[in-house]
């Protein structure tokens, strides 16, 4: 598409001319906007030079006045290109104060990131007519756009605004917990929900397992109940359709045999209540996205997409090394898996929404004697664990022909869920149990305390030095 001859990129001259006056009148205000504004960001070729020249004296400590700013200009030789001395006499004609500098500075930069995305997209356009590969261009420009988007949403703020915000949430959580109500968004799991006070905004939780354990049914588990009270959810799976999913949650929803479900022995009672369960997760907020090759950028512009149009609190992804990595030869998987983990996170912060996602383990549980995972069995790579706000670990007993016992007393069907990590509180074991094919998974309520079981009531009571209470 061909640019009109009398096309302006976003601009606004006048605000650029406020700032400078502002600056110019009470150079104290200066230090209010160097961390987000530079001379780059002016689109009067004038006005960046000034801004440059006032740059360069404050890095050099000196006083900033018009009298210094001409003579820096001077000495530089770009007084002439900045406009001359009458222009920068006149930049603080009409402005009573420098009051409102931040916010105009803040209009200033709105406009230069408005010119760079649309660079940008000339840029993806040159490199698709040059034949370079779409899904390159989509990952560069995805990087680009971000970077950009670093700046709209970065920025120091003085410790005030932030502790106000604490204080509002502290209430809130006080009202809820008065309410008998999650802080976060609810497991499903009374247990766990007592322990973590359900998934909190902003966190990065890392669910890992040996194959078979059930990662996507505890996936499937967390999102029908965050639907269910009212939280959209956005899954993306990249090992299952979504119609096998859906599958999954229609054996999830109701009491009929899986076996017989899918093997189409099933009796009209069973049709009518398979046609009821679908009836009830036919509403739920749930969105699917079952690309196989998805890339952690295409799951970042997706779930921000959602999040904007207010259909998405939470994100499932199932599971970690399966996302599509870098086509660099010369990168290590490692180093994929550790990028693809600090962009989750970075996901998680930046929608403030709790991200949740799956991930293998190695294969060194297995040599063990009671097969029990740990942190060590990530797998790939150390980073996960760092990037991660909590790390839970799933492990399932009967799979290796081993009973769970809790005083004496074997849990059919028991699963261990083992928090290995948590930022924001203390780490344990949770005892759950499930229906026998991992389409529904409970809590286990114990006939008389046990050792090994987290009692929510008295947790952190029970928790060692260590922080886990086996």
């Amino acid at each position: 598409m061909q640019t009109p001859s009398n096309y302006i990129p976003p601009s606004a001259p006048d605000i650029e001319n406020c700032v400078l006056g502002a600056i110019l009148l009470d150079p104290g205000t200066y230090v209010e906007i160097e961390n987000f504004l530079s001379d780059e960001d002016f689109y009067v070729p004038k006005n960046a030079i000034i801004f440059h020249a006032i740059e360069s004296l404050h890095k050099a400590h000196e006083a900033i006045d018009m009298l210094t700013v001409r003579e820096k200009l001077k000495a530089t030789g770009k007084l002439d290109e900045a406009g001359g001395e009458a222009r920068i006499a006149c930049l603080t004609d009409n402005l009573a104060s420098a009051a409102h500098i931040v916010h105009h500075a803040k209009i200033v930069k709105q406009k230069s990131i408005e010119r760079q995305v649309i660079h940008l997209s000339r840029q993806a356009t040159e490199k698709i007519l040059g034949l370079e590969d779409v899904e390159d261009v989509m990952m560069w420009q995805c990087r680009e756009i971000e970077r950009l988007q670093g700046y709209m949403t970065g920025g120091i703020r003085h410790i005030s605004a932030p502790i106000k915000e604490a204080i509002t949430e502290m209430y809130i959580r006080r009202e809820l917990n008065a309410q008998g109500k999650s802080i976060g968004i609810t497991t499903g799991l009374s247990n766990l929900d007592c322990i973590t006070g359900g998934w909190k905004k902003s966190d990065l939780i890392i669910i890992a397992a040996r194959p078979a354990m059930g990662k996507t049914a505890f996936a499937l588990h967390f999102a029908k109940c965050a639907a269910a009270s009212g939280h959209p959810v956005a899954l993306f799976s990249l090992e299952m359709s979504d119609v096998s999913l859906a599958d999954r949650l229609l054996l999830s929803e109701s009491s009929v045999n899986a076996y017989d479900y899918r093997t189409g022995k099933l009796s009209a009672d069973d049709a009518v209540e398979t046609e009821k369960a679908a009836g009830i997760l036919h509403n739920l907020p749930i969105y699917v996205d079952d690309n196989a090759s998805a890339t952690m950028p295409h799951i970042r512009s997706t779930a921000r997409r959602l999040n904007r149009q207010e259909r998405c609190e939470i994100v499932l992804i199932d599971y970690l090394q399966l996302a599509d990595g870098t086509k660099d030869k010369n990168t290590h998987r490692e180093q994929e898996i550790s990028r693809m983990s600090r962009e989750a996170k970075k996901m998680a912060k930046e929608l403030n929404i709790p991200v949740i996602l799956l991930s293998q383990l190695n294969r060194e549980s297995e040599k063990r004697q009671d097969k029990r995972p740990a942190l060590s069995d990530l797998r790939e790579s150390g980073a996960i664990e760092q990037d991660a706000d909590m790390v839970c670990l799933l492990h399932r007993p009967e799979y290796y022909k081993k009973s769970l016992d809790i005083n004496g007393v074997e849990v059919p069907n028991g699963i261990e869920f083992v928090i290995a990590k948590y930022r924001n509180g203390a780490t344990g074991r949770v005892i759950l149990q499930h229906d026998g094919t991992l389409n529904r998974i409970f809590d286990y309520i114990p006939s008389a305390p046990a050792r090994g079981y987290i009692n929510p009531d008295r947790f952190h009571e029970s928790a060692t030095n260590d922080g886990m209470p086996f």
